[in-house]
């Protein structure tokens, strides 16, 4: 049954914007109705075969419980995707109307899409709803299937709203090595899907967009910031990772990234291609930085203080194990939804490292 869980770099290059595998580049391809998203292919409407011209394509149509149809295929763990449409998901013909039984074990549908379907992630007539994978139930999707309820939660909604372009997710409880009494969980998980609002978004010195898995009250902090990096001419962010199911060095307490709400940030590239990172560019223990870079960063740094957006700051003043990063997070108990709360840490280290 259908389950309601809802060394870095010195220099960095702007080699353009590709998407990385799974596409949801937002490439253009055909269209039908607006509502219908791209045609052609796995998710999008067909009336009859000819409708979905790709190799081991099938229909599954509206008088099978497919409204305007869907294209398909026969799947067993794993489905293709194509540049210009949705990720697929091989979703268990359990979860689907009688009709997709024909096709065996599995059937390859599109997993929600915000950057195509902005209201719902998925077609009209189509819910966005957490389905098991074929033959590996406990693999779980948020996929578009025919007549669901969408399982979209409002945090959601409200990223949706933001023309963010983002995949609900599921991340089942882990623990870190070595701490069995640990439990890392991400409530709400979301991948961002970069660009986000014109910024690019890359992992460490990758040339390629990086999907951005975090819980979805991180993900609304992740644009904030990256719309104010944005505002002062920002076209590529770097970063050091989202979600890491780890405890903090040298302590057996687990990490705010075993709960996907903090963010660590490496660097960024200027509209003028002016790169600036904390490595290279970071002035420590002042408040007064004199460099471009050194300003850059210290100013950005502190607006996201004054703004709210994150509970804690970590700069490289901390400690030498966050010499190449801002390390920010979501920890519990500001006093709004991304209001500030002591200990924040910003400034000169008022100790020895």
């Amino acid at each position: 049954m259908r389950t309601a869980l809802l060394s870095l770099f010195a220099a960095f290059a702007l080699t353009g914007c590709p998407s990385p595998a799974p596409s949801d580049s937002g490439a253009d391809s055909g269209t039908s109705a607006q509502d219908d998203g791209p045609s052609g292919y796995i998710g999008g409407p067909c009336a009859t075969l000819d409708d979905c011209p790709y190799p081991d394509a099938a229909c599954l149509t509206d008088g099978q419980g497919f409204p305007r149809g869907t294209c398909s295929q026969a799947c067993e763990l794993y489905c293709p995707d194509e540049p210009g449409f949705p990720t697929t998901f091989c979703v268990t013909t359990d979860e689907l109307p009688p009709g997709a039984a024909e096709l065996g074990a599995g059937a390859c549908l599109s997993r929600c899409d915000f950057g195509y379907f902005p209201e719902t992630g998925c077609r009209d007539g189509y819910g966005c709803s957490l389905v098991p994978r074929a033959n590996e139930p406990g693999t779980l999707k948020y996929a578009c299937v025919p007549g669901a309820t969408s399982e979209v939660s409002l945090c959601q909604r409200r990223l949706a709203a933001r023309g963010v372009t983002f995949e609900p997710s599921f991340m089942p409880d882990a623990h870190p090595d070595g701490h069995p009494e640990l439990t890392c969980h991400i409530e709400d998980p979301v991948y961002l899907v970069a660009p986000i609002h014109g910024v690019d978004v890359r992992y460490a010195d990758s040339s390629d967009s990086a999907r951005i898995l975090a819980s979805c009250d991180a993900a609304h902090a992740i644009v904030d910031t990256i719309d104010d990096l944005g505002a002062h001419d920002a076209v590529v962010v770097r970063h050091l990772g989202t979600y890491n199911c780890r405890v903090i060095a040298g302590t057996s307490s687990l990490s705010r990234h075993g709960y996907g709400d903090a963010f660590d940030i490496a660097g960024v590239q200027l509209a003028s291609g002016a790169v600036y990172t904390l490595t290279n560019d970071w002035e420590h223990d002042t408040t007064s930085p004199t460099t471009p870079g050194g300003k850059y960063l210290y100013e950005s740094g502190l607006r996201w203080h004054n703004a709210g957006y994150w509970s804690l700051i970590l700069t490289p003043n901390y400690n030498s194990a966050h010499d190449d990063h801002f390390h920010v997070d979501l920890t519990p108990g500001q006093d709004a939804i991304y209001g500030r709360r002591p200990p924040h840490y910003y400034g000169p280290a008022p100790y020895d490292d």
